[in-house]
């Protein structure tokens, strides 16, 4: 009898056969009533494996016994099979030591091994108690009560990152689904969610209408649904009804800590709400200086209608902070302001996530206080572990503090919060190219390169390929494809190739007369010595690095603490060949911003002054700069060393190639 024709008398494929499709159906079955009933992701699981492991233990009674009308009896092997017309006696050896049988069950575990490998390895591991709110649609009469309902949105996700055991995503990543058309499933994949609230708010006069029902994303199912009804000063408490209703629909135990966090009320005054939605709108739109000053108005509004606002004056003192921050007014003023309102905030609600954050963003963007900035956020994580923003804080001042793993940790857990953010994007991709992780980083930004902005592109993406590799040709190529002001990069690219025609070619199409961004300024005159010099016209480049000094002392004058106009002062002097001015202006940079008071941009002014020793002929200490920043995160990567000009002095030392070496990316 043949092994087929065994397995066939002992009934094993009818077994097998049954046990499949009663397998089926319970999977079916818990795929659509356990969401629905919301019971705990892990019971799902463990009902699977239950499953799982059932099958071979199923397999191997059905070989070992046989159902009769006397009940289940051992099954009776043959004494004596027929084999091309002979009789041959069987060996009636125990079942574990006959081959068929081994093999059968190693073929069995060898399945289930393939089976639950290859099942985690494509499963889809969303955590049961996470939740993306899409931005409530406007049935308002006006349409610019827009804010109004982008504002409401926003508080709900915000009392909603109150709650420590919800994962919720951050206001960033769903408003790209305002007036989506996308299916309910979809969105909850994208943004790696099990449940989605939507819903819609209508405002007339004085009254407020909002709808919500929170949705089970895999089965489609309602889980939550309410209509609330009232006169706008009621808008506190609906808002804080919706949280609630949802954390409890979602099986959350709301401590009475965070209830009480929720029910916060932020001020009595309707009118004074309405102006702190708007001057959010403006800083959720991005920190120019049109929606800076845009929202310091609407700020000042709600505090001077209502004295006690203190999330209003919290958000009014970052706002002057950041006036500061992003250059735009350095005047010790500007700071006084930024005080006065951090300080009233304070005093009103001193241990509320908002007024500590705003503290922190006064510590680090106005003074780089980075001890006292973090004391602020990780005390507003505590009160809002949820909350993106605050993460990702923690993590651009670990990045400054020099500890660039816990910024990458802390990076992570906010692109886990919002997925769909480009801010965060740009933070995590720039620390992981801080620690040299180039296919880290290319990995990143494969799996987000649909909604990765051109800067992201341009700074990361681009640079890495270069930095990894030194083929400066290949990120001048790669740059034809993005328009973000590109000019900079290309004349830093250009540069580094040494295409001095390109540099004049790019120039004479641009009227601008620096090239900057937050850690490096660059006179357009710098780089037109730079042309003259390679094209060994010495009196055109010493008129234009003198134009370039001039350009620079008068920045200086203007922000004599502001380390770029130094440390560029210092490159200018030394292709002057004036030694002396060169490393003073050099070491100068680094003495206002040492690495140690910032890890992240400090660096560049060490950089500079390495270059600034070799142009000069100090080879010795240029190559212990070197040395040190091959070490350190943030410091020198293999591709600008690589083919830099101004380290050619220096290139062909043993030092200089140990250290080219050892940066070299490892394939």
């Amino acid at each position: 009898m043949s092994f087929i024709e065994e397995l066939k008398r002992r009934k094993v494929f009818r077994v097998a056969a049954s046990y499949a499709v009663a397998a089926f159906i319970i999977m079916q079955l818990v795929e659509i009533l356990f969401p629905m009933f919301n019971f705990p992701q892990w019971t799902q699981q463990f009902t699977v494996i239950i499953v799982l492991l059932g099958f071979p233990i199923a397999v191997i009674l059905s070989w070992v016994f046989d159902k009769t009308s006397q009940g289940y009896v051992k099954t009776d092997a043959p004494e004596s099979q027929d084999i091309g017309g002979m009789n041959v006696k069987i060996v009636n050896k125990p079942f574990y030591l006959q081959k068929r049988n081994i093999f059968l069950f190693l073929g069995v575990v060898v399945g289930i091994l393939i089976g639950a490998y290859s099942g985690s390895a494509i499963s889809n591991n969303v955590d049961s108690k996470s939740i993306a709110v899409l931005p409530f649609d406007n049935y308002s009469t006006a349409p610019e009560d827009q804010y109004f309902s982008d504002g409401v949105t926003e508080m709900i996700i915000a009392n909603l990152a109150k709650v420590k055991d919800l994962k919720v995503i951050s206001r960033t990543s769903v408003m790209e689904y305002k007036n989506t058309t996308k299916k309910i499933k979809d969105i909850a994949k994208e943004l790696g969610v099990a449940h989605i609230l939507e819903g819609s708010i209508q405002r007339v006069g004085d009254n407020v209408r909002i709808v919500g029902q929170l949705i089970n994303a895999s089965s489609d199912g309602h889980i939550w649904a309410e209509s609330y009804d009232g006169n706008i000063s009621e808008l506190f408490s609906m808002q804080n009804d919706v949280a609630i209703k949802i954390a409890e629909a979602m099986k959350s135990e709301l401590t009475s800590d965070e209830m009480a966090r929720i029910n916060e009320k932020l001020t009595e005054s309707t009118d004074a709400y309405e102006y702190y939605l708007k001057g959010n709108m403006y800083d959720n739109s991005g920190h120019s200086e049109k929606n800076i000053r845009a929202a310091i108005a609407e700020y000042d509004r709600a505090v001077a209608l209502d004295p006690n606002f203190a999330e209003a004056y919290a958000q009014l003192g970052k706002m002057h902070a950041h006036m500061k921050w992003y250059r735009i007014d350095q005047l010790p003023s500007r700071m006084e302001m930024s005080k006065k309102s951090i300080e009233m905030a304070t005093k009103l609600k001193p241990n509320n996530a908002i007024v500590r954050s705003a503290s922190g963003v006064y510590h680090y963007h106005g003074f780089r206080e980075y001890g006292k900035a973090m004391s602020d956020f990780q005390f507003a994580v505590a009160l809002e572990p949820g909350n993106a923003s605050f993460n990702l804080y923690v993590g651009t001042i670990y990045r400054r503090l020099g500890d660039f793993e816990k910024a990458r940790k802390s990076m992570e857990m906010a692109a886990d919060l919002d997925p769909r953010s480009n801010l965060v994007l740009y933070n995590l991709s720039g620390t992981l190219l801080s620690l040299r992780y180039y296919n880290a980083l290319i990995s990143l930004l494969s799996k987000d390169k649909e909604f990765a902005s051109e800067q992201v592109i341009i700074d990361y993406k681009i640079g890495a390929a270069f930095l990894s590799t030194g083929d400066a040709s290949k990120a001048i190529n790669d740059l034809k494809y993005v328009d973000f002001k590109k000019i900079r990069f290309e004349l830093n690219y250009n540069r580094l190739a040494r295409d001095y025609n390109r540099i004049n070619q790019i120039l004479s199409t641009s009227s601008e007369d620096s090239f900057e961004d937050v850690r490096l300024y660059f006179p357009r005159e710098y780089y037109l010595g730079l042309s003259a010099l390679s094209f060994k016209n010495k009196s055109s480049a010493i008129n234009h690095f003198n134009s370039a000094i001039n350009h620079l002392k008068e920045k200086i004058n203007s922000y004599p603490d502001d380390p770029r106009f130094y440390s560029t002062l210092g490159l200018t002097y030394a292709k002057l060949g004036d030694n002396k001015k060169a490393i003073a202006a050099g070491l100068k940079a680094t003495e206002i911003l040492p690495v140690s008071r910032d890890a992240l941009f400090a660096t560049n002014y060490e950089k500079q002054l390495a270059a600034i020793y070799a142009i000069t002929g100090n080879s010795k200490k240029s190559l212990e700069k070197i040395e040190y920043l091959s070490l350190i995160p943030n410091g020198f990567h293999y591709g600008e060393l690589k083919i830099d000009p101004n380290f050619d002095s220096i290139r062909n030392e043993p030092r200089f190639q140990t250290v080219l070496n050892n940066l070299k990316p490892k394939s």
